[in-house]
């Protein structure tokens, strides 16, 4: 049994899984300590209004590339030809960035009201944020295309100096230039990401093969394809915006800074800690789309043993930010926040949740199921404002973070309803091919 557990680890090694998390590590550590600097030097108030207005932007960033990141892992993950692989690479890069243009003076009317509405600095930054699209797309689309290939160790570098060039630009040119600074280090940090995967690819061939492409998409694949793309962006907006309506809820219902900076600062962990779950799904989501491709029982199976993994990972985080609480909130962010302890346990909580959250979602998308994704993500966020808006008034952060929670609960509730139902239901016939 355990030489049977040394191979398979050993396996998953050669394949990249511990590249992808070393990576991932690397990320949310890098992001946490330029945070603990970032939040150390700057007022609440100044910390506070970058909050809500990252939190508006956050809302559009999901809509980046038109949501045709989430079409483009599923589609090209699948058994088709290199040629239609080709096809579908051409089509995502140039539909992507017709999306940001959608979305550029969107993002510019939001912070005009903002502006008129006497948010100045709010809208300020979330002006500066307005082209952050096109850098953000062009470094993931690039980075899923790694994927795809099964370049994991390559992928895994060009997250790494993502986080590097990030986190240094945070420290440095927040140090400098205050909030600007730490707008301006998202921009330097995709752009030298996606140099990278430039030069990774282009010693590929892949543009090359992009370029020469014969094969062009049929115009009912294309529908398909974008709308698959456009559920799965609706889906994750509103699954999404569970986190982000709870800084919205309290903005409306308290308009305190200083209280969205003590909910960011308990949210912050409990939220970088969600690149476990990422990590381990970024590398399994082609193999469950290539189980599944081969048959539901095989699917599954692969399903039951990623739920274990899960459990015995994500439940020993749980324990140990619960244990923890205080220390970790009193050394990393000092003694004027030290108030946020209770809602940090409860969005430690929130965290194990999610993690299967992440599992039964994702089979679902699999499934190319994403209706189902997206009613529950519906049904889950109107849940979710209405407990914001009953909670908040009474009990403040701590009700958001409680509405969060038991939102979360839910959805992985409906999810597993629906994914042991299905299960139960006659062999399909295989249509995963676009």
């Amino acid at each position: 049994m355990i030489k049977k557990l040394l191979s398979k680890v050993k396996q998953f090694g050669k394949e990249g899984l511990f590249h992808i998390f070393g990576s991932s590590v690397l990320a949310k550590v890098g992001g946490i300590i330029s945070s603990v600097v970032v939040i150390r030097k700057l007022p609440k108030t100044d910390y506070g209004s970058y909050v809500d207005a990252e939190n508006l932007y956050a809302y559009f960033a999901i809509f980046i590339g038109l949501g045709i990141a989430s079409a483009m892992i599923q589609y090209c993950s699948e058994n088709v030809s290199e040629g239609r692989k080709n096809a579908l690479y051409r089509y995502s890069l140039g539909m992507g960035m017709v999306g940001n243009f959608i979305l550029l003076p969107l993002i510019l009317g939001v912070a005009a009201l903002k502006y008129l509405g006497g948010s100045t600095a709010e809208a300020a930054y979330l002006s500066m944020l307005g082209f952050l699209p096109f850098f953000a797309y062009a470094d993931q689309y690039l980075q899923l295309v790694l994927r795809v290939k099964l370049k994991n160790k390559a992928f895994s570098r060009t997250n790494m100096i993502y986080t590097v060039t990030h986190v240094c630009g945070n420290i440095v040119l927040t140090l400098l230039f205050g909030v600007p600074g730490l707008i301006l280090s998202q921009y330097l940090g995709h752009a030298v990401a996606a140099l990278h995967s430039v030069f990774v690819l282009r010693k590929e061939k892949f543009f090359r093969g992009i370029s020469a492409a014969e094969e062009k998409l049929a115009r009912k694949d294309r529908r398909e394809y974008i709308s698959y793309s456009l559920v799965c962006a609706v889906t994750n907006f509103t699954s999404t915006a569970l986190m982000l309506l709870d800084v919205t809820c309290l903005g409306l219902v308290l308009d305190d800074p200083t209280v969205l900076a003590d909910y960011k600062v308990a949210a912050t962990i409990p939220s970088a800690l969600l690149f476990v779950p990422k990590s381990l799904m970024t590398f399994y989501y082609p193999k469950l789309v290539r189980a599944f491709s081969e048959s539901k029982a095989r699917g599954f199976k692969e399903v039951k043993g990623l739920i274990k993994v899960y459990a015995l990972v994500n439940g020993g985080i749980f324990v140990c930010l619960t244990v923890f609480a205080p220390l970790i909130i009193r050394i990393l962010y000092g003694e004027k926040y030290a108030n946020v302890v209770p809602i940090f346990i409860i969005l430690g909580a929130n965290y194990l949740v999610c993690s299967f959250k992440n599992i039964t979602g994702n089979t679902i998308a699999v499934l190319k199921k994403v209706k189902m994704n997206l009613l529950f993500a519906v049904l889950s966020g109107v849940l979710n404002i209405g407990l914001n808006l009953c909670l908040i008034p009474s009990l403040g952060s701590v009700g958001a973070a409680v509405a969060t929670l038991c939102v979360s609960c839910c959805v992985v509730a409906m999810n597993t309803v629906y994914l042991i139902l299905y299960a139960k239901k006659p062999e399909e016939p295989n249509a995963n091919t676009l």
